[in-house]
C-alpha cells in the first residue's frame, strides 16, 4: 500500500503566511489525484500549499503519472521570477528514496510559450529561476520525468511556492539546542526539529511542563532579521492541540543581549512578528508562558522561522 505511514487524522488549516517576496496562490487543481479510500486520505493539489511534510499532492495514475499537472491560479496576473519546489514524499529519507522524485516539469503558460525545468535529486526544497520573468494569471506545470522510486511507482509533490523580484527572504539551514528534550530511539522530538521546515514535526520539552524552557538557534552568521514566526502546541487535530501544552508567550533574547517579549495566541496557525530589524547571530526562545493541556504534560514546538 503506498505512503502507508502517512497520518490519516483529519489536520488543522495552518494559515498561509505571505512574506516578502511570495506571490501568494490563490487556487490550485490537478488532472489526477490519489484518493486512499481505505484510510480515507485524499492527496489534493490543495495539500502542496502548506509546510506539512505528511500532507501532499500525488497523481492517480498506475504508471509515474508523466503527462499530468498541476494547475495553480494567482490573484490577477503576476510578476513571477521563480519558485521553490519541494519534489518527492518528504516524510522522512526512507519514504523520500521510495517514492519517484520529479526530473524534469514543463510551464506551459496562458501565452502558449512554456518551459522545461530540470531539477537536482536532492531531497531539499530546490530554488529554481526562471529562464526570464513571465506575467501570468495562472501556470500549468506537466510532469515529464522522474527520477524512480525504489519501491513506488508515485510521483509527489509536497510544497511549492512562486517569488517575485525580491526572492525569497526565509532564513534557511538553522541549527538548534535546547535546554531539555523528549527522548525516543528516534530522536523525533529533538530541537533540530523545530527549525526543519515542517510544521508537522515537533519538538518536545523533556521533564516539567515546559515553562521556562528555551530553544536557542543559530542562523549561521550575523543576520539583520525582521520578522519571527512561531507554530506552537500539537496541530494535528483539535483534540491533540487542545490535550498538550502550548506556549501562550515567548522571550527572544539576541547575541548583544537584547530581548523582545510576545504574547501568542492559542491557535495552531503559524503565527508571524514583527522585529524591525534586529541584527544578531542566535536567537534564543524562551517559553516565558504556557498554556495547559488537558490531558498530557508535555510543550509542543511545531516551527520556529526566522526571515531577513
Amino acid at each position: 500500500m503506498r505512503l502507508t505511514v502517512l497520518a490519516s487524522l483529519a489536520s488543522l488549516a495552518l494559515a498561509t503566511t505571505a512574506v516578502a517576496g511570495e506571490v501568494p496562490i490563490k487556487e490550485v487543481s490537478s488532472n489526477s489525484v490519489l484518493v486512499d479510500r481505505e484510510k480515507g486520505i485524499t492527496y489534493a493539489a490543495e495539500n502542496i500549499l502548506t509546510a506539512k511534510a505528511g500532507e501532499m499532492w500525488v497523481e492517480a495514475e498506475s504508471s509515474a503519472g508523466l503527462g499530468k499537472y498541476v494547475e495553480v491560479k494567482f490573484d490577477g496576473d503576476q510578476e513571477i521570477h521563480g519558485f521553490t519546489i519541494w519534489a518527492g514524499c518528504f516524510v522522512d529519507k526512507e519514504f523520500w528514496g521510495r517514492h519517484n522524485r520529479i526530473h524534469h516539469v514543463e510551464f506551459k503558460y496562458p501565452d502558449f510559450t512554456s518551459e522545461k525545468i530540470e531539477f537536482e535529486d536532492k531531497m531539499e526544497g530546490l530554488h529554481i529561476k526562471l529562464a526570464e520573468p513571465k506575467t501570468v494569471s495562472k501556470v500549468k506545470i506537466y510532469l515529464r520525468s522522474v527520477y524512480d522510486g525504489n519501491t513506488w511507482n508515485d510521483t509527489p509533490i509536497t510544497r511549492l511556492q512562486f517569488w517575485d523580484k525580491d526572492g525569497p527572504d526565509e532564513i534557511t539551514g538553522l541549527k538548534a539546542t535546547a535546554t531539555s528534550e523528549y527522548k525516543d530511539e528516534d530522536n523525533a522530538y529533538g530541537p533540530h526539529k523545530a527549525v526543519d521546515g515542517w510544521d508537522d514535526t515537533y519538538w518536545v520539552n523533556g521533564d516539567g511542563d515546559g515553562q521556562g524552557e528555551s530553544i536557542t538557534v543559530d542562523l549561521g552568521g550575523s543576520q539583520t532579521v525582521k520578522k519571527f514566526g512561531i507554530a506552537t502546541g500539537w496541530g494535528d487535530t483539535a483534540s491533540f492541540f487542545k490535550g498538550n501544552h502550548r506556549a501562550a508567550e515567548v522571550s527572544l533574547t539576541f547575541s548583544d543581549g537584547s530581548s523582545k517579549k510576545f504574547a501568542l495566541e492559542d491557535v495552531a496557525d503559524l503565527q508571524v512578528f514583527d522585529l524591525g530589524g534586529v541584527t544578531t547571530s542566535t536567537v534564543k526562545v524562551t517559553f516565558t508562558k504556557i498554556t495547559k493541556g488537558a490531558s498530557h504534560d508535555d510543550l509542543y514546538v511545531g516551527e520556529l522561522r526566522f526571515w531577513r
